[in-house]
């Protein structure tokens, strides 16, 4: 691992350069884009403000105590599917976040998640309002989102960062759930964002958590500084995940959401690293890319 003297220097000089003090600063620079594709006409005009809408309910908002002159970038394509009356929809939304590489020209994806099942009524030229002790299917799908990405951002640049942002939301879900709304319930077999937020918070995770932080601050960001303590620290960070996939339940969300956003970076950034065996030790961790790592293996990609 990294020395300690090594580690604060380097979180220092990154984080010198991501926290400056501004109180017009938010956290989140969010772009929403909206496809209206599966709705009628009428319906069509009647959601004409939703994107630049929703847009503002994220950017404008400060959602939390720190002042970052770095935002968060983030990304929520919503596909409405249908339109239940006049002001009631059903959607679909990929949610996504990505960070910078410290030192290089090219992001890193952070968290991606696709979630297919969000009801909600919108009321065209209404205010939408933030209220986080009351529950709103509209804003608390959104609210639980944005503290979904800055608890994972958070995460990537300190260990366990995230965890106030996490219990944040948590404390949508416990809303939604109380009140027995769909969407909002543990599920079993497919994704659900109860289960995936429980699993987070869960100490049984914390390895997974450490290695959010391994992997991006601790590998990513030394790679331009010490590639081999930034390669050695990736393939931990994969290995510290694989030794917490065994204890728990296999059709956990949270280690699947990891794997998912990252296989496609893990497999290219490991294309010239001198030992090729890592690619089969990825696939044991994540079978459900092998066939990935095995074309980067083998340069057939």
């Amino acid at each position: 691992m990294l020395g300690k003297a090594f580690l604060s220097s380097l979180y220092f000089i990154i984080v010198s350069g991501l926290l400056a003090i501004s109180v017009h600063a938010q956290e989140v620079d969010c772009t929403v884009q909206v496809n209206y594709e599966a709705v009628s006409t009428t319906y069509k005009e009647l959601l004409r403000d939703f994107a630049s809408d929703i847009s503002d309910y994220i950017n404008n908002y400060k959602w939390g105590s720190d002042d970052l002159d770095e935002k968060v970038k983030c990304t929520i394509n919503i596909f409405f599917t249908r339109a239940v009356g006049e002001n009631r929809y059903s959607a679909q939304a990929f949610i996504g976040s990505q960070r910078k590489i410290y030192r290089m020209n090219k992001s890193s994806a952070v968290v991606r998640l696709f979630d297919e099942n969000w009801d909600f009524t919108y009321l065209d030229r209404i205010p939408i309002e933030h209220n986080l002790y009351s529950f709103n299917e509209l804003t608390s799908f959104l609210d639980f989102y944005v503290y979904i990405i800055l608890g994972y951002d958070y995460d990537s640049y300190e260990q366990l960062g995230g965890t106030s942002l996490f219990q944040k939301a948590a404390d949508v879900a416990n809303l939604g759930r109380s009140r027995g709304q769909k969407g909002w319930q543990r599920r079993t077999g497919s994704y659900s964002r109860v289960r995936l937020i429980d699993e987070i918070l869960n100490q049984r995770f914390t390895p997974v958590r450490s290695a959010l932080y391994t992997y991006h601050f601790a590998g990513l960001d030394s790679l331009s500084i010490n590639p081999v303590r930034g390669y050695k620290n990736i393939i931990q960070a994969i290995q510290s995940i694989g030794e917490a996939k065994r204890d728990v339940d296999p059709r956990n969300q949270f280690i699947k959401v990891f794997f998912n956003t990252k296989y496609l970076e893990l497999a290219d950034l490991f294309k010239d690293y001198p030992d090729q065996s890592v690619y089969a030790k990825f696939a044991v961790i994540d079978p459900s890319h092998k066939a990935t790592y095995e074309e980067y293996r083998t340069g057939s990609r």
